[in-house]
């Protein structure tokens, strides 16, 4: 696991998150309301303007991204996920 971005945000390498919202993500990513995912990685698309994050479903072990462009809200994780204590 590794990985970072330059944006500050509260997830952690390793650590679990529930989704609060159905999110569709690019490319292709869906987060399904209430569905724990462990974060594996975190990244930065500067081509994209974008801070990646690539969680695994805990339960299904599908591999989802989520995509936070840069110009979007620095409420998004909040909004978006809850730790998962």
């Amino acid at each position: 696991m590794s990985g970072s971005t330059w944006r500050d945000h509260p997830f952690v390498l390793g650590g679990r998150y529930r989704a609060n919202i159905k999110i569709l993500s690019h490319p292709n990513s869906e987060f399904s309301k209430n569905s724990v995912y462990e974060l594996k990685n975190i990244g930065h698309s500067h081509y994209d303007s974008a801070s990646v994050f690539a969680f695994i479903n805990v339960e299904s072990g599908k591999l989802q991204s989520w995509w936070w462009f840069d110009d979007e809200p620095e409420s998004l994780c909040a909004d978006y996920f809850s730790v998962v204590t």
